[in-house]
């Protein structure tokens, strides 16, 4: 029968709606995703640490006032709780437990460098990623774009020579450098291709500030040879780094060879125990490291009763200055003196590239507290 009068108007106001349900719960989605977040990085970091825009303002200072921004000064809980990680990863000596959560988002605003009319390019920080293979292109890109929309000035990307144009299409903000080569067949040319690669970005690493080995770098044994090598550089400059993803096989690998280790593994081993360090391992990656120092019986971040324990295990196996962030649904952050978790549910999603861009913001942040560490004591400030 045909339609009683508004009848077809109310069908149509109900489809309509429908429709934009069904739209609103899409782009709900779409925003979980590590694209999204991307767009989002710097705006919500300046605005809700009320970065000072005016030259003015004086230096690595917190500000509430409505004159420095229009947001709110305190980040709200979910924006707070990627906050936790950051204040506690940067690998400081202070009690960040002891600390409220409006004085842990203020002691990250602090080390926020000003921006200033006269500042230099590069002042706020140069960063490389090194990572990315022919599978995996998106893995470095939202690591080094994060770090760059986090605030740094520059961002490099080293990746494997097959890689490069595709990541170089995604922005032309990064800088990429396709230097990275995987094994050949004939065995008798490996040597060659390492030095060339150790040649490349070796005598570079004296220009960035600190360093992310990891995201997308794949497993290929002379890849891994040759980043063992330039973390041992890095480690030696006294570089911030942060090991994500394959760069943690790294470091689980040569933990886990024992006295079996090879030179190469020794070597990394040596010069991460005097490095300023940050590792994110996920549930899996965590597993892993605990197997490799036989703390087998604490299979995951739920059962992980005493995270100092833990840290200071992990402390007198690698370095005095590691910082451990474990990524689970309690993620815990710790650096033997300090301890820290966040139960704060996040995004229901689990797409790829999340730990990603928390890696390039863990990086950031890690050359920006050493920044202001220096800076305190050349003023002879806290």
């Amino acid at each position: 029968p045909p339609p009683r009068r508004g009848e077809s108007s109310r069908l149509r106001i109900g489809c309509k709606t429908a429709e934009n349900r069904c739209k609103s719960m899409h782009n709900k989605a779409l925003l979980n995703t590590p694209g999204f977040i991307l767009l989002g990085c710097f705006t919500h970091l300046a605005h809700a640490y009320s970065i000072p825009f005016s030259p003015l303002s004086s230096s690595r200072s917190f500000s509430t006032s409505a004159k420095t921004s229009t947001m709110p000064a305190v980040l709200p809980v979910s924006q707070r709780a990627r906050c936790f990680k950051m204040c506690s990863a940067l690998g400081d000596t202070t009690k960040f437990d002891k600390l409220s959560p409006t004085q842990l988002v203020e002691a990250a605003a602090r080390i926020v460098p000003e921006l200033s009319w006269t500042a230099s390019k590069g002042g706020a920080g140069r960063v490389a990623v090194i990572g990315g293979s022919v599978e995996y292109t998106g893995a470095p890109f939202f690591a080094a774009m994060s770090a760059l929309r986090t605030g740094v000035d520059m961002s490099h990307v080293f990746c494997h020579k097959d890689a490069g144009t595709a990541i170089k299409a995604y922005s032309p903000e990064l800088i990429v450098h396709p230097v990275l080569e995987s094994e050949p067949e004939d065995k008798n040319k490996s040597h060659e291709i390492l030095q060339r690669i150790l040649q490349e970005i070796g005598p570079t690493m004296t220009r960035y500030d600190g360093l992310l080995v990891g995201p997308g770098l794949g497993r290929d044994p002379l890849v891994i040879e040759a980043c063992s090598k330039l973390l041992c550089m890095a480690a030696q400059q006294d570089l911030p780094i942060v090991l994500d993803a394959d760069g943690l096989f790294i470091l689980t690998s040569a933990i886990l060879a024992g006295e079996g280790a090879s030179a190469t593994q020794k070597e990394v081993l040596a010069a991460l125990s005097s490095a300023f360090l940050t590792i994110t391992p996920n549930r899996v990656e965590f597993n892993r490291l605990s197997n490799a120092l036989g703390l087998t019986e604490r299979s995951g971040p739920e059962a992980f009763e005493t995270p100092e324990a833990f840290a200071q295990t992990i402390g007198s196996r690698i370095g005095k200055r590691v910082t451990i962030v474990v990524k689970g649904p309690r993620d815990v952050i710790a650096d033997g003196t300090s301890m820290l978790t966040c139960s704060t549910e996040g995004s229901r999603r689990r797409c790829g590239g999340t730990g990603d861009v928390l890696a390039g913001l863990l990086l950031a942040f890690k050359v920006w507290a050493r920044q202001a560490v220096r800076e305190a004591r050349e003023g002879g400030g806290e």
